[in-house]
């Protein structure tokens, strides 16, 4: 796309980089232009460079990761070649991922106000900027609470603050909602929208929940394998090169995927909730018929896991967990959805034993899990954490597989088998000698779920396992994990992708405030939608436009993903346009 560079805020030109000891390069003859105001969409498989090339604009690459970069990044037309770091933070401000990489203080307030401090302006200078980036996060009211008491959501607005309190005039985000809940990414969504439109920020975001930010974009940017392959409207891209972006790896927001299948008009308005709504109202036929797809608990299956009337005290008297009673038959898909602090990760901690129960039992097959060895338990669950890094510890990939391995004993040619198998599985083959830490997030999860995987536990719990992924990786990953689960498997995955939760759980749990608040058939609790407001928790957009049409007067069943509506349209007769 081309720019007028007067009013661009950053120009990166013939950008080629390549890291340390890796033979490919992550960048190939990248040209970006991000013009003043403009919202920019950066997507793409993980490891692809976007990453990469977002730390190429505060001069994180190649100044601290080391590496050969050829061209130019300029900001605000000068090219920032061998320029400090700390000035490029007045100009360029990025978020990350895990907001605890990047706050430093005590209390919201003091950690707001560090850039600026360390880089010595005046004292009313700091605190007129601290007290406009708490104003706009909408921390004012937190000022002085501290920084480890704070929800996901909180901790992610407070790094928002920060760098808002720095006045850059490009603002990057790296994924910053992956790890927070409907209401946290809402909360910075809502953040980020405003610096754009009020303040005329140039935004540029990387992001996989598509269906949530792509109202926001102006444009959007497609990276493979370190180049820029498409580039443009949002509406013009997802509606006209779905194919190549789905190949990608990256699914289009499912209002554009459904206006496609529907044949709306490819423009902005028919891609509104509103206006999709019209049209399946109009055109679909009203017959509730079954959408033979199974949202079921397995037939007499036999009980792995039974929680009894589990409770658990932290430290200070606060309550995580209150009074839990699940039975998990052998062979389930459970999703375990709810807010940040709802008690999730608390539970499966209990599953590991990372947690001992202040009250109640856990049993795996009958046996209480207070009378089972570390090592027992770990042949029966296999856990997978929510940051990745927190289970790798090894200098090379395959090693890392091989770790848990060895730690069973078995033997050589065997360990060598599995190690093979799950690298293809997560398609990890060709990085097997590279170090774990010269991958990318995504590319790290999927090797902590390898490493899981080759040890075979029959219980599988998953701590957010697509953090971090595309939607084709996504997709393929728990393809895998649904084989699995259809040889006997018992598979617990906390999620706060409702379209994962949708497409892949038969059964879904629910929690709120340390308690489980519904737990029944996917359908059937994502039906429940006042309830699962109540919780913050939307269902998909396919859902939640059948729910409205069943209102209505429609006779049409609830669906719970894309797929269900292509299915539904070709057992029912229907206009012919329609394809």
């Amino acid at each position: 796309m081309n720019k007028n560079k007067t009013s661009s805020v950053a120009n990166i030109e013939n950008v080629t980089f390549s890291y340390p000891q890796i033979d490919s390069p992550s960048l190939t003859d990248v040209n970006l232009d991000i013009e003043r105001g403009e919202f920019v969409l950066l997507v793409g498989p993980s490891g692809c460079g976007k990453s990469t090339l977002v730390r190429t604009l505060n001069g994180l690459v190649p100044t601290l990761s080391g590496g050969k970069l050829d061209g130019r990044v300029l900001i605000n037309g000068k090219d920032i070649k061998g320029e400090k770091i700390h000035k490029l933070a007045l100009q360029v401000g990025m978020v990350f991922q895990n907001p605890d990489t990047q706050l430093f203080s005590l209390t919201i307030g003091e950690d707001i106000a560090f850039g600026p401090e360390n880089l010595g302006m005046s004292k009313q200078d700091i605190i007129d900027r601290t007290d406009h980036a708490l104003d706009v996060t909408g921390l004012k009211h937190l000022r002085d609470n501290f920084i480890f008491l704070l929800s996901g959501g909180e901790k992610q607005r407070t790094a928002i603050g920060g760098i808002i309190a720095m006045d850059p005039d490009l603002f990057i985000l790296d994924e910053p909602t992956s790890d927070l809940d409907p209401v946290g990414t809402k909360e910075v969504l809502n953040i980020i929208k405003q610096l754009n439109k009020e303040k005329n920020i140039s935004i540029i975001l990387i992001e996989h929940k598509i269906d949530e930010v792509v109202k926001l974009a102006s444009r959007v940017v497609l990276m493979e394998k370190g180049k820029i392959t498409l580039d443009g409207d949002p509406c013009e891209i997802f509606s006209n090169h779905e194919d190549q972006m789905k190949k990608a790896g990256i699914y289009p927001p499912q209002l554009s995927e459904i206006s496609n299948i529907l044949n709306s008009t490819n423009n902005k308005k028919a891609m509104t909730y509103e206006a999709v709504l019209e049209r399946m109202m109009k055109v679909l036929p009203g017959s509730n018929s079954d959408l033979r797809v199974n949202n079921t608990k397995p037939v007499n299956a036999r009980p792995h896991l039974e929680i009894k009337e589990l409770y658990h005290q932290f430290e200070g008297g606060a309550y995580g967990l209150k009074n839990i009673n699940l039975q998990i038959n052998q062979a389930e898909f459970i999703a375990l959805i709810g807010h940040n602090g709802s008690g999730k990760t608390t539970l499966s901690h209990h599953l590991i034993g990372l947690l001992r129960p202040t009250q109640g039992k856990i049993l795996i097959n009958g046996t209480d899990i207070c009378d089972l060895s570390t090592p027992q338990v770990a042949q029966e669950v296999g856990f997978l954490f929510q940051n990745p890094d927190n289970q790798i510890f090894t200098d090379k990939v395959n090693e890392e597989i091989k770790f848990g391995l060895k730690n069973m004993g078995l033997n050589d040619g065997e360990i060598d088998k599995r190690v093979n198998s799950a690298l293809k599985m997560m398609e990890l083959t060709e990085y097997k000698n590279r170090h774990p830490h010269s991958l990318s997030r995504g590319q790290r999860q999927r090797l902590a779920v390898a490493s899981i995987l080759a040890m075979e536990p029959n219980i599988i719990v998953l701590d957010e396992p697509t953090t971090g992924q595309d939607r084709a990786h996504v997709n393929k990953f728990l393809q895998h994990i649904k084989e699995l689960n259809k040889l006997g498997k018992t598979v617990i995955f906390i999620t706060h992708d409702m379209n994962i939760a949708a497409r892949y759980s038969n059964r879904m749990i629910v929690m709120k405030k340390g308690e489980v608040f519904l737990d029944g058939p996917t359908r059937d609790v994502f039906s429940a939608t006042e309830d699962l407001y109540t919780t913050h928790i939307e269902p998909p957009i396919i859902t939640r436009l059948t729910l409205d049409m069943k209102k209505k007067g429609k006779n049409i069943p609830v669906m719970l993903t894309v797929d269900e509506l292509r299915s539904y349209i070709s057992a029912n007769p229907i206009l012919p346009k329609i394809t």
